[in-house]
C-alpha cells in the first residue's frame, strides 16, 4: 500500500466517450454487459519455466532472446542487491516472457486496478452502473492512489471473498489472498492475467469497461509514477498503476505494471520488487527494468 495518499475529485468523462478515445488501440470486443461465462481465451502455446526465465511464443519457429537475459538487463540484473520477478507479454508477437517465474511478492498498491475490474465486473453483471460517488472513489484510487478510497471500494465489492472469486475467473494460479488488500501475495505472471482482462477484448470486462480502467491507469498522477511511467518514450500510450510501502522487517516493496503503445510495440508488463534497503532503490530497479524491456521489445 501506497504511504503517501491523496484525494482529488477528477472529472467523470461518460463511457461512451471512453471507447470512442480508446478505439485506435483496442478493439470494442467482450461480453455485452451480461453475466460472462467464460474466462480469458487462452491460446494454444508452449511454456518452458525454470527458476530464472520462462518464454512463452504462440510462433513455435521464432528464436527470441529473452529481454532479462540479454547482456544489458542481465548486468544490470546481476548487480541489484533486491528481489526482482517480472514478467512482459508482447500483445504484437503473442510472446511471454518471465524473470524469475514463480516468485510472490506483495501487491502494494498494484492492487487496486484488480479492485477497480471486480467492481466493474460486478457492475456489469448486475446490469447496475457505478454511481457518482463510485466513479469519484475509482478516480481517486487509481489516479492518486488513494488509500482511503481503496478500503471503502474493497468493502463494497466484497472484500477478500469476492476479490479471490474475480481473481480465480480471472485465471490466477499462484496468488494468495488476503483480508488485507495491500497484503496479498501474487505473481507477475498472474499480474498478466488481470492486465489482459482490462486491456484486451475479452468475455470479462466489456469494452466500456476496460476503455474506463484504462484511461484512469493512463492518467495517475505524476506523483505516482515511476517504472514503466519513467522507463517508457514521453510520447509513448502509457496506462501505469505502481505500488510502494515500508516492509519493516525486509525494506521497501515497490512495484510497476500497465500497458505501454508506441511506435509498434503494444506489451503489458508487472515488475516486481522486495527487499530493497530503500525506496529509490527499488524505484531505480523497476524504472531501468522496464527501459531494458522498452529497447527490447523491437517491432
Amino acid at each position: 500500500m501506497n504511504v503517501r495518499t491523496r484525494a482529488i475529485l477528477g472529472v467523470v468523462v461518460p463511457a461512451a466517450l471512453f471507447v470512442a478515445l480508446f478505439a485506435s488501440t483496442s478493439n470494442p470486443a467482450g461480453s455485452t454487459g451480461g453475466a460472462p461465462v467464460s474466462t480469458v481465451p487462452t491460446s494454444s502455446s508452449t511454456t518452458t519455466t525454470t527458476t530464472t526465465t520462462t518464454t512463452t511464443t504462440t510462433q513455435p519457429g521464432r528464436d527470441e532472446a529473452n529481454p532479462f537475459t540479454s547482456p544489458a538487463m542481465a548486468a544490470y540484473l546481476a548487480h541489484r542487491t533486491n528481489d526482482v520477478t517480472a514478467a512482459v507479454y508482447d500483445v504484437t508477437s503473442g510472446i511471454t516472457y518471465t524473470y524469475r517465474n514463480g516468485i510472490r511478492e506483495r501487491t502494494a498498491s498494484i492492487v487496486k486496478i484488480d479492485i477497480l475490474a471486480d467492481l466493474l465486473y460486478e457492475s456489469q453483471r448486475s446490469h447496475v452502473a457505478l454511481t457518482p460517488r463510485q466513479l469519484v472513489l475509482a478516480s481517486q484510487m487509481v489516479e492518486d492512489s488513494d488509500n482511503g478510497a481503496t478500503d471503502r471500494l474493497w468493502s463494497e465489492i466484497g472484500g477478500y471473498d469476492a476479490i479471490n472469486e474475480f481473481n480465480e475467473l480471472v485465471g490466477f494460479k499462484k496468488t494468495i489472498p488476503s483480508y488485507s488488500w495491500g497484503d496479498i501475495d501474487t505473481t507477475p505472471l498472474d499480474q498478466l492475467q488481470l492486465l489482459k482482462v482490462i486491456v484486451l477484448p475479452n468475455s470479462i470486462l466489456d469494452a466500456a469497461s476496460r476503455a474506463y480502467e484504462m484511461s484512469l491507469m493512463e492518467h495517475t498522477i505524476s506523483s505516482e509514477r515511476f517504472g514503466l511511467g519513467w522507463g517508457s518514450p514521453a510520447k509513448a500510450l502509457v496506462g501505469v498503476k505502481d505500488g510502494y510501502y515500508l516492509e519493516t522487517t525486509t525494506g521497501w516493496q515497490l512495484n510497476t505494471t500497465g500497458f505501454v503503445h508506441y511506435q509498434g510495440r503494444f506489451y503489458l508488463a508487472t515488475i516486481m520488487s522486495a527487499d530493497n534497503p530503500e525506496e529509490n532503490y527499488g524505484i531505480s530497479t523497476v524504472t531501468q527494468c522496464a527501459d531494458f524491456i522498452w529497447k527490447f521489445l523491437r517491432p
